[in-house]
């Protein structure tokens, strides 16, 4: 019996002394918690972004609104995690244009290799054509929270690319499930190597690969440029990434806190891109400085045909991946 009393008095005492720390963490939690999945790794530029955005959304809501940021892929790979947000383990996500080409392909249309030559032209487009993506994502169940950059995607790899031909017999890695890199690689007579995101690394390190893709700041958080020797200072594509959330935990937001979500996204995410683009310039110099030497812009000849294999892949997939209609008016825009 003295026995029992002593191991009641403990648990009270335990009880006691835990409750206020149960309370307190019960009094962080914001009450609308949005469960939000990236793969860019923790201590990256893109996630001390989103900590930041997090932390100006809770003191601004008055700690009612919040994230809870799961980074560096430990929910997966974008289609993983595209799958848990259709089932509600994840409510929102940073995706690249292949997560958000699973949700509305002609956003892809933004991905063709060689279509912008500079940020003005980026800027240009996301502006200029954010009404009609938003109204899409929206048929698709989605709210577009803010454009969100990816940046310039250049080659790594184990032998120097200097034009076209010299991909030949390369083992070149594409995303799973992303069509445009996969027709671009074709149309350079490759045969590319699918995997996901995670599974680089280790694809990299065994050899199964030995070229790769990634804007500058993403192979250096990465690491993936301890694995290879070049670098081609000629972008493939400029990546448009995007914040999307499903539009029934959006629903679930009070009108306040939804225009506080999307009006902080937006300005973060303006925010980010000018910090990325800043840095890269500094990415490349850090890569060079790692052993990786950096193979100038192909000219003359060689370049012709480099743009010659990204046309023949825009030809491919107009009518397939995007209509006509859309990329005739993002040329349109261009022009101007």
């Amino acid at each position: 019996m003295k026995k029992r009393t002593q191991l009641f008095f403990l648990f009270l005492c335990m009880w006691v002394f835990y409750q206020p720390l149960h309370e307190l963490d019960a009094a962080k939690r914001p009450q609308y918690l949005i469960k939000f999945a990236t793969v860019a790794p923790d201590g990256s530029t893109w996630v001390k972004q989103m900590r930041a955005i997090d932390k100006e959304i809770r003191e601004k809501s008055g700690g009612r609104l919040g994230f809870r940021i799961y980074a560096g892929g430990i929910a997966g790979d974008e289609l993983d995690v595209l799958k848990k947000i259709r089932i509600g383990q994840i409510h929102s996500a940073a995706f690249s244009g292949v997560g958000f080409g699973k949700i509305l392909p002609m956003v892809r249309v933004l991905d063709l290799p060689f279509l912008f030559r500079t940020y003005e032209e980026v800027d240009l487009i996301h502006n200029e054509l954010n009404p009609f993506f938003s109204d899409q994502f929206r048929k698709k169940g989605f709210e577009l929270l803010g454009w969100a950059e990816v940046g310039n995607v250049h080659l790594l790899s184990k032998k120097p690319i200097r034009t076209v031909h010299d991909l030949s017999g390369l083992k070149v890695w594409t995303w799973s499930g992303d069509p445009i890199a996969k027709e671009t690689f074709i149309a350079m007579g490759v045969n590319p190597i699918p995997l996901a995101i995670t599974d680089v690394t280790t694809a990299l390190n065994t050899g199964m690969i030995d070229t790769v893709y990634a804007p500058p700041l993403g192979a250096l958080a990465l690491q993936w440029q301890n694995y290879l020797d070049y670098m081609m200072a000629l972008p493939l594509v400029h990546s448009t990434g995007a914040i999307l959330i499903s539009s029934r935990q959006y629903k679930k937001l009070p009108k306040d806190l939804a225009n506080l979500l999307k009006d902080t996204l937006k300005k973060g995410m303006a925010d980010l891109t000018t910090q990325l683009r800043d840095q890269t310039k500094e990415a490349i110099e850090i890569i060079r400085k790692s052993g990786v030497t950096i193979i100038p812009v192909p000219k003359g000849e060689a370049l012709k045909k480099f743009h010659a294999a990204g046309a023949e892949v825009t030809r491919k997939l107009t009518g397939k991946v995007f209509p006509k209609k859309l990329l005739d008016r993002v040329y349109m825009l261009l022009k101007k």
